[in-house]
């Protein structure tokens, strides 16, 4: 017989918090009570996957271990609508700036782009490479798309895994490494000398001066979950639901939203609320984001637990582990309540 509960899970990248000194608990004036009581009495479990792609493609049948993840077709599938022909390469607008002896990577949701600038640079990067064939598609000011006839022997790091951080150690890797090296130099002399970055730089706003290739393959024929809808906002996710069939909605609004979607069979959310500040060392900007959480999520799924309206919850924060709990788990009373941060450690 099949089972009529209602299970729920959450993916939240960054819920661990970041790396900081102090460590992020002396920031906390208010403590994050649910989330404290839910990780303390859930089961804590491996599970693949150290970041929010990983985890995510898991959940649907994509292994990082055996094969390069096709994120940017599946992204495409997301911002368009359609299933993309071929090989394609995200290739995100970005702002490199320069400390001391290297440069520091900052993604296209740092700064305001809009769709106009993004069209007069893709289209630009496209002449200049008219003659190896290229299309690159600015689909959304964030989110630009790169068609190639051939398939690169290039390694590429997703552009949240480089956010903040040196862009040396996660340059393209592979045996066309040194092509692309050079392109890259390439994109940005050109980048550097386009009227659209004349004008940012004259308004005092960070120009657009590289582009970050990661995230390149074709659109797999099926992806498989054991999920029946999926909630989010994430181009990922929504590109995964789409390619297996299943319902997507946006993130619930409020706590009754919240209850409601997690329908009979098993549901999930995908928020990356955390994500960001903790990539950019952002303490206080992710405080204010987990004490939100805490009210509009938490709070509300710890009380949906106890009055039994929800089965079982999973929490993924993508550090290579999920927490699972039920109810009965939720009343074992002599285990001691610990400050979730102590719970949910990075990898």
């Amino acid at each position: 017989m099949a089972d009529s509960g209602r299970h729920l899970a959450l993916i939240i990248p960054g819920l661990c918090g970041p790396d900081s000194d102090p460590p992020v608990s002396d920031y906390l004036q208010t403590r994050p009570l649910a989330l404290d009581r839910l990780l303390s009495r859930s089961q804590m479990q491996s599970f693949p996957g150290t970041d929010l792609d990983t985890t995510l493609c898991h959940c649907f049948g994509l292994d990082a271990a055996q094969q390069a993840l096709p994120l940017a077709p599946l992204t495409y599938l997301s911002d368009t609508g359609q299933a993309g022909r071929g090989y394609i390469l995200r290739a995100d607008p970005v702002h490199l700036r320069a400390d001391q002896s290297c440069l520091h990577l900052f993604d296209s949701h740092t700064f305001p782009v809009t769709q106009d600038e993004a069209d007069a640079l893709a289209a630009a990067v496209t002449k200049f490479y008219a003659h190896l064939g290229w299309q690159l598609q600015a689909v959304c000011p964030q989110r630009w798309y790169l068609t190639l006839s051939s398939v690169p022997a290039i390694t590429t790091w997703p552009v949240m895994q480089v956010a903040g951080q040196d862009i040396d150690p996660c340059l393209p890797q592979g045996r066309d490494a040194a092509d692309w090296h050079a392109i890259l130099n390439e994109v940005q002399m050109l980048l550097h000398n386009h009227p659209v970055n004349i004008a940012r730089e004259q308004r005092g706003e960070p120009v657009i001066n590289s582009l970050w290739f990661w995230g390149g393959g074709e659109l797999p024929m099926t992806v498989q979950t054991e999920f029946m809808r999926v909630a989010s906002n994430h181009p990922l996710a929504m590109g995964l639901a789409q390619q297996a069939g299943i319902p997507r909605v946006d993130l619930p609004a409020e706590s009754a939203e919240l209850i409601d979607f997690a329908a009979p069979g098993s549901s999930l959310l995908v928020t990356d609320e955390l994500e960001r500040p903790v990539r950019y060392g952002e303490v206080e900007r992710w405080l204010e984001r987990l004490l939100q959480l805490e009210q509009d999520w938490f709070v509300p799924l710890l009380e949906a637990l106890r009055q039994g309206k929800l089965t079982s919850l999973a929490i993924y924060p993508c550090n290579g582990r999920r927490f699972h709990i039920t109810r009965r788990q939720l009343r074992a009373f002599w285990q001691p309540l610990r400050p979730f941060e102590t719970v949910c450690q990075h990898d």
